[in-house]
């Protein structure tokens, strides 16, 4: 069952980040910062930032790391509460529609909401550390990074390129019983490497400093790519590791 869990949970990685890369046009020129035809980068792939943070403020470690209130874990909960039951009434909606309410929940439902200031500003840092590199492909971080064009066509290319190994080993049969994690956690690692390489020294100093000071998740950083270093401690309880737990729009 396990196998069968990450297998499918990686398989939705591929599928979602692959075909919301060509969607979102990330790398191509379109005024001041390159942004695609609808300004989207990775973390709207994902969800937008409510997805993550949404994942995150459901860890306990995350939860001590803000120092949370009780009433603000009550108001959380509460709002995954509200957007799984809402979420339900959505599935008989044409196509169109059930996008806009989707898009209209997740704002109502926003857990970020009830943190202060400096929460916000953590919980940010958290984010980028969970991503790693993959935050690169997000818009706001490659124009506070000061990205180039052809930076930025090049990390499209790494993440279009990793995407497309992941789908010939899996046709192919490659990931074997009990390695299949290894194997993610391999290329996961590669890809991050390589996307690393693309920015300058002062780009990958500036990168430290966003994510500010380093934290220990328990059990390891939550694994976006199914299996491997965190893989179950980073998801949510009825959540897979990537992209967060039900009720943030899976």
């Amino acid at each position: 069952m396990m196998q069968l869990r990450w297998i499918a949970v990686s398989v939705f990685a591929v599928a979602l980040v692959g075909g919301a890369l060509a969607q979102s046009g990330f790398g191509q020129q379109r005024g001041q910062g390159g942004q695609g035809p609808r300004g989207q980068g990775f973390g709207r792939m994902m969800g937008g930032a409510g997805m993550m943070s949404g994942m995150l403020l459901q860890r306990p470690d995350v939860q001590r790391e803000l120092n949370l209130t009780e009433q603000q874990k009550n108001q959380i909960r509460q709002m995954q509460e509200n957007q799984r039951t809402a979420m339900e009434e959505l599935r008989n909606l044409p196509p169109d529609q059930r996008r806009q309410k989707m898009q209209e929940l997740r704002e109502k439902n926003d857990p970020t909401k009830v943190l202060n200031e400096t929460q916000k500003k953590r919980l940010r840092e958290l984010e980028l550390q969970a991503l790693g590199p993959s935050a690169f492909l997000q818009d706001d971080v490659a124009n506070e990074l000061k990205l180039t064009q052809e930076q930025r066509s090049k990390l499209q290319g790494i993440v279009m390129q990793q995407m497309q190994q992941l789908r010939e080993q899996f046709q192919g049969g490659g990931f074997g019983q009990g390695q299949g994690a290894q194997q993610m956690q391999q290329l996961r690692d590669q890809m991050e490497k390589q996307m690393l390489e693309v920015l300058t020294p002062a780009q990958r100093q500036q990168w430290q400093q966003m994510q500010g000071k380093p934290f220990q998740f328990e059990g390891g950083r939550p694994n976006l790519w199914g299996g491997g270093r965190g893989g179950q401690q980073g998801a949510p309880r009825g959540g897979s590791g990537f992209g967060g737990g039900r009720g943030f729009g899976n």
